[in-house]
């Protein structure tokens, strides 16, 4: 071997050398970093173990908010964590929860309350797209809380494609987030989204029904002094009703001789007016009285009190009333009920212009509905007033004995009992009055 080969051989070794020295630095730069990495993710699994624990079996949302700032305030190493909630009816969003020197006692001093759409923070409500800021000083977005803060990692709640809140931290060092912990913060919002929505939804719900029951108990107390007015006033109103109804009788008796016969009608129209007025009363006070408080469950058999109905109201020799099968027992209130039947067959008797007049009570039931109907071979109802004859006091003819609320008291009766009534008519054949009632 040459000396000329023996160089190539040296140089060829000693590059060898060099790069087997650069093959090795590279492995360790890239052990370290593969290291680097596996501690990182440890880590980020570590504090998204930790959350989902802390986190698991509580249902009230502040609660769970607190846990996860802290363990995310301790991951990040910040004083500056808060977790915001969307609030749809104002557009905005609320602080909940906070991390640092604005918090007392679990308690936020002044609460931020920040636009969707504002701040860095409203941007990623608006856009759903989390964002790491590494010097806020050069974006016009950012808005100051208490102090100044350049760093900013912002991450979005999302439930189903829906924002319910928002992970926000600061820190006064630039740079100082890094995209695997942005990567982590995103992980965390997936594992707690569905159980603060639905720590959200219970609070909601909770929320609801104790406006309601406070709403039910406001109207319950308002409908006893409301019933208990309209007594009071139904009997102040009757009494010099009936004192003028006899002292118009006395001088009626008294001057019997002297009276011409157009003084003796304008009597019996006094008379009229006196009985209607009676009557408007004592329909006021059936309707303001019907409630479901007032309700007493007995067991009714409906062909027996549709009998009584027959027998007690007035019904002319011309008309039949025909009562098919019927159910044998049905669990109301038996006064109710028979206002209900007695207001709907005193109608159809009384529209009745046929020479020979005809009602029929009809029955049938599916799994949930009692179903009633009674027909009448009377005048008939247009059709434009079909969506009016249950208003209160809205009478369709002129006679003086009506007080207009008997279909508005039917009406209520059967809303009260979970079913629902309407009528099919034709002018001058007859009507057929339809109501259901929840079993």
């Amino acid at each position: 071997m040459n000396h000329s080969e023996i160089d190539i051989l040296k140089r060829a070794l000693k590059r060898e050398k060099l790069a087997r020295k650069n093959a090795e630095k590279i492995l360790e730069e890239k052990s370290a970093e593969l290291y680097h990495l596996s501690s990182r993710l440890k880590e980020s699994n570590f504090v998204i173990n930790n959350i989902a624990k802390s986190i698991l079996g509580k249902t009230n949302y502040y609660d769970i908010a607190w846990e996860i700032l802290i363990n995310i305030a301790n991951y990040l190493d910040t004083e500056d964590c808060v977790i915001y909630l969307i609030n749809e009816e104002t557009n905005s969003m609320e602080q909940i929860a906070a991390y640092g020197s604005k918090v007392k006692d679990k308690e936020i001093l002044n609460p931020l309350v920040i636009p969707i759409g504002e701040g860095i923070v409203g941007s990623v409500a608006k856009s759903g797209i989390p964002e790491l800021i590494h010097d806020t000083s050069k974006d016009s977005r950012y808005i100051k809380d208490i102090e100044y803060n350049y760093s900013e990692i912002t991450v979005p709640i999302v439930v189903e494609g829906h924002i319910i809140g928002i992970i926000d931290s600061e820190h006064p060092e630039k740079y100082f987030f890094n995209e695997g912990q942005l990567v982590t913060l995103i992980n965390i919002s997936r594992v707690i989204a569905m159980q603060l929505n639905n720590a959200i939804s219970l609070e909601k719900r909770k929320e609801a029904e104790g406006k309601y029951i406070k709403i039910n108990k406001e109207l319950a107390k308002k409908n006893e002094a409301l019933e208990e007015y309209a007594h009071i006033v139904s009997h102040d109103l009757k009494s010099p009703l009936r004192s003028i109804s006899a002292l118009l009788s006395w001088i009626k008796e008294d001057n019997e001789e002297l009276l011409n016969d157009s003084s003796k009608i304008y009597f019996d129209n006094i008379d009229k007016s006196l009985e209607h007025m009676e009557n408007l009363i004592s329909d006021v006070l059936i309707y303001s009285s019907i409630s479901f408080e007032q309700i007493k469950f007995t067991s009714i058999d409906i062909k027996k009190l549709l009998n009584e109905i027959v027998e007690y109201i007035f019904v002319p020799e011309h008309i039949t009333i025909q009562i098919g099968a019927m159910p044998p027992q049905i669990k109301a209130d038996y006064t109710q009920f028979k206002q209900l039947f007695q207001n709907l067959i005193t109608n159809a008797v009384k529209f009745i212009d046929k020479d020979e007049g005809k009602v029929k009570i009809l029955y049938e039931s599916d799994e949930l509905f009692y179903k009633f109907s009674i027909s009448d071979n009377g005048i008939g109802i247009d059709e434009k007033y079909h969506h009016k004859i249950f208003n209160v006091f809205q009478s369709l003819t002129k006679d003086t004995k009506s007080s207009g609320i008997g279909l508005s008291i039917v009406n209520k009766i059967v809303n009260l009992y979970g079913g629902k009534i309407w009528l099919e008519s034709k002018l001058g054949e007859g009507t057929t009055f339809f109501f259901t009632i929840k079993k």
